[in-house]
């Protein structure tokens, strides 16, 4: 499973507030997110140039339960946040940044009109899930390797050709989708409910450069059970090497 995702900042109190007390993630080791199954972040402080939209780092992407709910209390937080909005077939949306700038898209689990109640909970926490981190690549090929070298297993292929691009997923868990057909079946009602974070590769379909290395994602880290005789089933963890997967 994905367990880190390790964030250069240029002020951690801030950010970190940002996270812990708008977002409402909460203590997750030593980092912040919603779910010991789900990837956390990890902040480092360091100064941070803004990324070129084209650059290697995209987004996290936080699935919720309720985006019109969500939407309205990062209005009332001062959080300037786009209108949600049904894109393509995808699902329902929107996006802000955090302090620093960087993209934060927040995504319904459900259909648009189908959103469920949080209760008394937090308007953004109440069931969030951490559930993508996003990177562009332009060598779906070299990409599609690296991920198989990773022992990543593809989920779910979404082509946007009208957009310029495809969205690839990938994930360590051995759940199976719904549908046998990892390209062209509707996969998104379940994709957006795993408990679990992915990776999300955005194939830009045209000629150009590779994307611009970002100075904002530091590293990416993935937890694997370990058999060892004298010591049981144990965790380990590893830093993948995300320099070879920007092609």
């Amino acid at each position: 499973m994905f367990s880190q995702i390790t964030m250069a900042v240029p002020d951690h109190a801030s950010i970190a507030t940002f996270y812990r007390q708008t977002l409402g993630m909460t203590d997750q080791r030593d980092g912040l997110g919603y779910d010991a199954q789900q990837a956390y972040i990890n902040f480092l402080q360091r100064a941070v140039p803004a990324d070129k939209s084209d650059g290697f780092y995209w987004k996290i992407g936080i699935t919720v339960a309720n985006l019109d709910s969500a939407a309205n209390y990062l209005r009332c937080c001062d959080v300037s946040i786009s209108a949600p909005r049904q894109f393509a077939d995808i699902g329902y949306m929107a996006h802000c940044r955090d302090p620093a700038g960087a993209t934060i898209e927040l995504l319904q689990q459900y259909p648009m009109g189908s959103e469920r109640d949080v209760g008394d909970g937090h308007p953004v926490a109440g069931g969030a899930i951490l559930a993508h981190l996003t990177l562009r690549v332009r060598d779906i090929v070299s990409a599609q390797r690296w991920c198989a070298d990773q022992g990543l297993r593809l989920l779910s292929v979404e082509a946007l050709d009208s957009y310029g691009f495809s969205l690839y997923f990938y994930g360590y868990q051995q759940e199976a989708p719904p549908q046998d057909a990892v390209a062209g079946a509707n996969h998104r009602a379940w994709l957006w409910q795993r408990p679990y974070t992915l990776l999300e590769l955005q194939h830009l379909h045209r000629a150009g450069p590779r994307p611009t290395e970002s100075k904002r994602l530091v590293a990416l880290s993935a937890r694997f059970s370990t058999d060892a005789p004298a010591l049981g089933t144990r965790k380990a963890s590893k830093s993948l090497p995300l320099a070879d997967l920007n092609v």
